[in-house]
C-alpha cells in the first residue's frame, strides 16, 4: 500500500455518503482506501486492467461503532434457528467462526477452509446432503438445463459425485480442488463436450450446456445452442440456470456484453415460453486483491468490473421477466466478496482463473439446493 498526499489536499477532496447497516453484535472500526483512479479498475480501453495498489483514506482511529447486545434482534445468532427456511439464493449474508456457534453445528451447512460458516440474515440454510438433493429433484426437478462454465463444471462434480469430489483430508489442499480441474472428466463426460446430461437419479436429470459466457471466443458460438433442433434434443425443463459474467468480464467489451445478453433474453423468450420453467441467473464469481498478469489471456477482471457486470445482468433478467415467472438471482459472488481479507487474498494468490475452491462450491451449491428444493 501506499500513501498519496492528494488524498488529503482540502481542494480535491471528494465525499461519498452510503448508508451502512451493522446488524452484527460487535466493536466495528472503519476503513477506507483509495483503490482505483480514473476508472483504471475497468479494462475497457487498457490492454489489462490496472494494478491494485489500494491508497489509505485519513480515518481517525479513535471511531468506533459498538453494536450492543439484544437478546430480542432478529439477527443474534441465538435466534438463527427460529428463521425460516432459505428460499432465494441472494440472501444476505456473513461469515461465522465455527467456534462462536451457539446452537447444535449439526444444524449448519459445511464450513470453508477458514473455519467458518456461511449463515444468511433473515433465513436459515438447511445443510442439505447431495443424497437430499438427488431425492428433492426426483419429486419436483425431473430436468433442469444449466449453461455456464468452468465454474458450473466443478458444481456439477460435487452433484454428480454425491459430494465426494475432493472431499478427502488428501485432496483438499491439492491444486486440482482448490483451484484447475480443467484436465480431469465430468464424470466419464470429456468436459469440453458443448452438452453433457448428467444423470443425478433414475427419474432427474442435468443438461449441462457449455458456455464461455456469451463472448465471442466460444466455439462453438453460443448461439449454435438455440438451433432448429434444441426443442427436439430435450423435453421442457422445470428449470433453466444461466451462469454468466465470468468470461464476459474477461473477454468482452461493455457495450458486446449489453447486446449479447439482449439476444439471450429474446431466446430465452423464444425457447422457453412456459412459465412454469424457473430462470435462475448465476452471477460471476467475486474478483479479489490483484489484476490478471496471464501474458497469453489478457484478462480484464476487477472486482468493480465484476461487481458492474453482475448488477447489469441481474437487472436486465428482472426487468424482462421479473413480472412474468420466477425468477431468482443465485448470488454466489457475495459469499466470496464478504470473507476474511486473508481468505480473499489466498484465491487471488493461488487461483488465476478465479475458481471457487471445493469447500466453497460445497457452500454455494447450499444456496441453490435450498431454493429449488424448500
Amino acid at each position: 500500500m501506499v500513501k498519496n498526499a492528494n488524498n488529503y489536499a482540502c481542494n480535491s477532496t471528494h465525499i461519498y455518503e452510503a448508508d451502512v447497516i451493522l446488524k452484527d453484535i460487535d466493536v466495528f472500526v472503519p476503513q477506507g482506501y483509495m483503490e482505483y483512479r480514473q476508472a483504471r479498475w475497468n479494462g475497457e480501453d487498457h490492454t489489462n486492467t490496472q494494478p491494485l495498489v489500494p491508497e489509505p483514506l485519513q480515518i481517525s482511529s479513535e471511531l468506533q461503532v459498538h453494536v450492543a447486545s439484544n437478546d430480542i434482534s432478529k439477527f443474534a445468532l441465538d435466534n438463527y434457528l427460529n428463521l425460516p427456511l432459505c428460499t432465494e439464493p441472494d440472501s444476505e449474508g456473513r461469515w461465522i467462526p465455527i467456534d462462536a456457534i451457539p446452537f447444535d453445528k449439526s444444524h449448519l451447512p459445511k464450513q470453508d477452509n477458514f473455519e467458518r460458516v456461511w449463515l444468511p440474515y433473515n433465513c436459515r440454510l438447511y445443510p442439505y446432503s447431495y443424497e437430499e438433493f438427488a431425492e428433492c429433484t426426483s419429486k419436483k426437478h425431473n430436468l433442469i438445463h444449466w449453461f455456464g462454465d468452468s465454474n458450473t463444471r466443478r458444481a456439477l462434480k460435487k452433484i454428480s459425485s454425491m459430494g465426494s469430489w475432493c472431499s478427502k483430508p488428501d485432496e483438499v489442499n491439492t491444486q486440482l480442488c482448490k483451484c484447475n480441474d480443467n484436465a480431469e472428466s465430468l464424470g466419464q463426460q470429456d468436459p469440453r463436450l458443448p452438452m453433457i446430461p448428467i444423470n443425478i437419479v433414475p427419474h432427474s436429470k442435468i443438461m449441462h450446456f457449455r458456455w464461455g459466457g456469451l463472448t465471442q471466443i466460444n466455439n462453438p458460438p453460443w448461439l449454435n445452442t438455440f438451433s432448429s433442433d434444441f426443442a427436439n434434443i430435450t423435453d421442457t425443463p422445470s428449470v433453466a440456470i444461466f451462469a454468466l459474467v465470468n468470461w464476459d468480464v474477461a473477454f468482452s467489451t461493455r457495450s458486446f456484453f449489453i447486446q449479447q445478453v439482449e439476444i439471450l433474453l429474446d431466446k430465452i423468450t423464444e425457447y422457453y415460453p412456459s412459465a412454469s420453467t424457473e430462470i435462475i441467473v448465476r452471477t460471476g464469481q467475486y474478483y479479489c486483491c490483484a489484476y490478471d498478469q496471464d501474458i497469453f489471456w489478457k484478462r480484464k477482471f476487477s472486482r468493480l468490473r465484476t461487481l458492474y457486470f453482475n448488477q447489469y445482468i441481474t437487472q436486465a433478467f428482472q426487468k424482462r421477466f421479473g413480472n412474468e415467472r420466477r425468477l431468482s438471482i443465485w448470488d454466489v459472488s457475495q459469499l466470496s466478496e464478504r470473507r476474511p481479507y486473508k481468505a480473499r487474498e489466498e484465491a487471488a494468490q493461488t487461483c488465476a482463473p478465479n475458481h471457487a475452491r471445493a469447500e466453497l462450491v460445497d457452500i454455494e451449491n447450499q444456496l441453490l439446493f435450498n431454493r429449488l428444493c424448500n
